[in-house]
């Protein structure tokens, strides 16, 4: 996944990253928060129940941000914001720390364990701990369907939820003017 996220952007310039290509299109730096945060916590918070990622390192105040949720529902005034005000090198730093760290679990993990079904506890665990916005709790109720197991959970939003989201930034660099190899 990181060589994915890193070939999206290479050669880009921060102040690209930050740029919404046409109204209501993310910026670069939104869906690498986004993607980020979803795996963050889905990962860390729903299956493992531990501390997220960005719980260390203070995160937040090298990210510069006062925001824990995942950007799921952010308006478009809200995506912009977050894109202005993150700190792009500590956000590629955060997503690069959430990547490693799932996948050094992965590596330890008793895939037996992923049969099990998504609990309501471990979703609202993940709103308690503030994942989700004012626009995203329908959320919570999606993953506490009793329909979701752990192994649905690690594999949509560590693995195809992030790459339908590098498809998506590849249109995105391809509007800001950069090839899309």
């Amino acid at each position: 996944m990181a060589s994915r996220i890193e070939g999206l952007l290479c050669d880009l310039s921060n102040e690209e990253l930050r740029q919404s290509p046409a109204a209501k299109f993310n910026s670069l730096a939104w869906l690498l928060w986004h993607m980020a945060r979803c795996e963050d916590v889905a990962v860390n918070t729903v299956i493992r129940n531990t501390a997220e990622v960005l719980d260390g390192d203070n995160w937040p105040g090298q990210l510069s941000v006062s925001t824990r949720h995942i950007g799921t529902g952010d308006t478009y005034a809200e995506m912009v914001a977050l894109g202005r005000n993150i700190d792009i090198e500590a956000l590629r730093a955060y997503r690069d720390a959430v990547g490693r760290e799932t996948q050094a679990w992965a590596q330890t993990v008793d895939f037996a364990t992923l049969n099990g079904f998504i609990t309501v506890e471990d979703a609202h665990r993940a709103a308690l701990r503030g994942a989700f916005g004012p626009h995203a709790q329908w959320v919570e109720s999606l993953w506490a369907d009793g329909k979701r197991t752990h192994a649905w959970i690690l594999v949509w939003l560590a693995g195809g939820h992030n790459h339908s989201h590098i498809g998506e930034g590849y249109v995105i660099r391809g509007l800001l003017g950069h090839s899309v190899r």
